[in-house]
């Protein structure tokens, strides 16, 4: 066990260390092919009624508790509910729903009380400590539940992961303490070797004593509260505090007692949470992270690693998800698939195996969570493909243009001639992304219960398409339409109600398009919006499945207006009027910045014919939107302040 407690170790802190071999499936696992996806492959992955009730078994994601269980035995017998009233803390729902300081006040007031019964000044550094079992009732649980409070609360909570290592810590010198005044006092070294020993061979006292430092000892959940702290933290340095607690458990594991200090699979859950939550802006490290996070879970189903942190579906979906955050990257779809369809051949051979309760692949199961990260990870490799295909294209038809081979229409629209280039503008990954999808709502249609065709989903493929969408590809809007209709027409029957993501995709689309009639279509989608949700005098208001729109959705028509050639700056500033008089949504500081700009772009190209008039509408709107931040209504934006100079010194 120390052997392995210390090869985790070494993985965890040392990203440079030798890459576990990846184990290699047969190319007959590959249950998922994103060029095709056969109805013959649906009927292999539900055949038969018993693989259909394994298949839609759900994972059960339950942690190995043995050592609470063990802990629970040593301490108090097979029936530890005597003792729930003298510990109250022993209940998992003891104070859960009270704010973290309060559960740290009971704490401190329980430590306090303890000290005083045993006629002990209380102090961090001199925690109580007796061995008359009829007035010293502590045990560690006191500190878990404190340990606990602050993991629930750090994603609000800005010290919560201070607090929690303090308080760690705290219960490690309590531990400390109590151990070294029992070697102290009965001359005999405590260690697990004592509590397994023939109780008969000790007196009463020394087995009581034993059993109360024993009691005292942190177990593994502690570090586990520890590290989801981090793991929920939105602080930089949350990843790599969380990497040292990981650590230190792993070598808690090989120097103390191994029973309540080995890592289990909620260990390394917690941390790959962490690694893949995407915090910070450097594309390099996220990759790394990714990387490390992949090579943690191919250690855990590694014939070295103990059979107690084998993974399940969240510890792939947390890797999935740590690749998916390098936005910048183009071979990550090819690993993100590589693991999706391992855990399809996992999946597939625990079912031949019998799908026996005690067998961990039963709970590594793809779900709906699974495929859209897949279909996010075909989407990324579409976007960057895009981005390079469109820059190449446009300097062509520059190029084109100065030797006068290329009209401006044709230029316009992307009609010029086509090269071996245009097959890699992101379409054939974008239908990869789509074939995913109709691959969910076939798995659905079979009852495979932990796969959904989820408004999520379509989300994430209307996003794609805002992704690609350009000058120079005048289909995807309508594509985008295609596809948003389609989630209208089917909502009752898929329950996948479109949502204001999914319609601000769409304008977003239609106004990166750049066309004549991209800004109407934009004004189409949001009046539908409004008018769809109006109430209407003498009449119930009925479910729809439109969306009310939001200040994004504003935000976006006002840029399609601002990038038509001729930008149409007082258009933009009724969308700011209807906004101001509407009662469902208001305007936030990037709706005024984009009227000032749309006024200031004005200004510049001389629409209105009278220099100067559009800077003063320029102005107007900025001195609104002071009076607002004052007011604490709207954020800063002080930039705008320059941008208003700038143009009128030209």
């Amino acid at each position: 066990m120390a052997s392995s407690c210390s090869r985790l170790g070494t993985i965890v802190r040392r990203s440079s260390c030798s890459i576990i071999g990846r184990r290699r499936l047969p190319s007959s696992s590959l249950l998922i092919q994103c060029r095709c996806i056969s109805s013959s492959h649906h009927h292999t992955v539900s055949s038969g009624r018993q693989q259909r009730a394994l298949l839609n078994r759900r994972p059960s994601h339950h942690y190995d508790s043995a050592s609470t269980q063990i802990r629970s035995i040593l301490l108090f017998g097979d029936n530890g509910e005597q003792f729930d009233k003298q510990r109250p803390w022993h209940n998992p729902n003891f104070m859960k729903d009270d704010p973290p300081d309060q559960v740290e006040a009971w704490l401190i007031s329980l430590l306090k009380s303890v000290s005083n019964d045993i006629h002990t000044e209380y102090s961090p550094n001199n925690p109580p400590v007796s061995f008359d079992g009829t007035k010293f009732m502590l045990d560690s649980r006191i500190y878990l539940r404190v340990l606990e409070a602050y993991a629930r609360a750090a994603k609000h909570y800005s010290g919560a992961p201070q607090k929690a290592e303090y308080y760690i810590n705290h219960s490690i010198r309590h531990y400390e303490n109590a151990r070294a005044l029992f070697e102290s006092k009965y001359r005999t070294k405590f260690g697990s070797e004592l509590m397994q020993s023939n109780q008969t061979q000790q007196s009463a006292d020394t087995t009581a004593a034993a059993a109360i430092v024993h009691g005292l000892q942190p177990d593994v959940e502690f570090y586990n509260a520890v590290i989801e702290c981090w793991a929920n933290s939105k602080e930089q340095i949350s990843i790599p505090r969380s990497a040292t607690w990981l650590s230190k458990l792993e070598a808690d594991c090989s120097t103390n007692n191994p029973l309540l200090l080995q890592p289990n699979a909620r260990s390394y859950d917690l941390y790959l949470n962490s690694v893949s939550r995407g915090i910070g802006k450097n594309s390099k490290l996220h990759l790394e992270r990714a990387e490390e996070a992949e090579r943690i879970l191919q250690y855990r189903l590694s014939s070295d690693a103990p059979t107690s942190i084998r993974p399940t579906t969240e510890s792939y979906n947390y890797v999935l998800r740590a690749y998916t955050r390098c936005r910048k990257e183009k071979s990550i779809a090819g690993k993100v698939m590589t693991l999706v369809r391992e855990m399809e051949q996992i999946q597939k051979e625990a079912v031949m195996n019998g799908g026996h309760e005690d067998d961990w692949k039963m709970n590594v199961v793809p779900n709906t969570k699974t495929y859209t990260m897949a279909m996010d990870a075909w989407i990324i490799m579409a976007g960057i493909k895009s981005a390079a295909w469109r820059s190449e294209k446009i300097a062509r038809n520059n190029k084109l243009k100065q030797k006068g081979l290329l009209q401006q229409s044709e230029s316009d629209d992307g009609s010029s001639s086509t090269s071996k280039d245009d097959d890699d503008d992101g379409t054939k990954e974008l239908e990869f992304a789509k074939s995913i999808l109709q691959y969910i709502t076939a798995l659905e249609a079979v009852g495979q219960a932990d796969v959904r065709a989820s408004v999520v989903g379509y989300n994430t493929l209307l996003t794609g398409y805002a992704r690609l969408a350009n000058e120079l590809r005048p289909d995807i809007p309508l594509i985008a339409e295609q596809l948003l209709n389609e989630m209208i027409d089917s909502s009752e029957d898929r329950n996948t109600y479109p949502d204001v993501t999914s319609f601000n995709a769409v304008i977003k689309a239609w106004g990166k398009a750049k066309k004549l009639n991209s800004a109407a279509r934009c004004e189409y989608w949001l009046h539908k919006m409004i008018n769809e949700n109006r109430p209407r005098e003498g009449y119930t208001q009925q479910p729809t499945p439109i969306a009310q729109p939001d200040a994004s959705t504003y935000n976006l028509v006002m840029d399609a207006w601002m990038n038509m050639d001729n930008p149409d700056a007082a258009r933009v500033q009724d969308l700011l009027l209807e906004m101001k008089a509407s009662d469902t949504v208001s305007p936030n500081s990037e709706s005024y910045s984009k009227v000032i700009r749309a006024w200031l772009k004005d200004e510049l190209l001389n629409q209105l014919g009278v220099q100067g008039s559009s800077v003063e509408r320029a102005w107007a709107n900025l001195d609104e939107l002071m009076s607002l931040e004052a007011q604490g209504d709207v954020g800063p934006a002080p930039e705008l302040f320059t941008s208003i100079l700038k143009t009128a010194a030209r």
